[in-house]
């Protein structure tokens, strides 16, 4: 909705431009060119529009708006610790083009849906060191280590409801 209210202002300031070109081309004698100052009313309401619109618009728009890409969705959760929010980072690059995970925006179909399957920690874990090669898949081992691997996987976990939230 907010973008068609945009756009629909600057399909307006469009037809008062147009509007006023041919105001302009008008004889002497019409009114608003001849009356005192006619013209400087109309451009500055005009400019008075569109700095209202051009600018406080999208300052309105984004005032108050929380960062999107911050905002873990299914899990509602609003903060990461840096480990989890490393994790997901890594998940990002890593699993996503196989998992479907909505918290982390990953929409894939080859893997199964964590959102569905909703994992622990340890499962995770264990998924990422020794891999899979069940159903249509295949999933290589080691694909990330160590504290990586922790990391993605306390993200799985908390992102499908399995872990606690962070106290923040």
């Amino acid at each position: 909705m907010a973008v068609l209210v945009f756009a629909g202002f600057w399909v307006l300031v469009a037809i008062g431009l147009v509007y006023l070109g041919l105001r302009s081309n008008r004889k002497a004698s019409d009114s608003v060119n001849t009356a005192r100052g006619g013209r400087t009313y109309w451009y500055a309401g005009f400019a008075i529009v569109v700095v209202l619109f051009g600018v406080g618009l999208p300052i309105a728009s984004s005032v108050g708006r929380q960062n999107s890409s911050e905002r873990v969705p299914t899990a509602d959760i609003d903060e990461l610790t840096d480990a989890q929010a490393h994790g997901r980072q890594l998940f990002g690059e890593y699993c996503k083009i196989c998992h479907s995970l909505e918290a982390a925006n990953a929409v894939a179909q080859v893997g199964p849906s964590l959102d569905t399957l909703r994992p622990t920690s340890e499962l995770v874990l264990d998924a990422i060191n020794n891999g899979r090669a069940r159903g249509n898949g295949a999933m290589a081992a080691n694909l990330v280590s160590g504290e990586d691997a922790e990391d993605v996987a306390d993200f799985v976990e908390l992102a499908v409801g399995k872990a606690e939230p962070p106290e923040g």
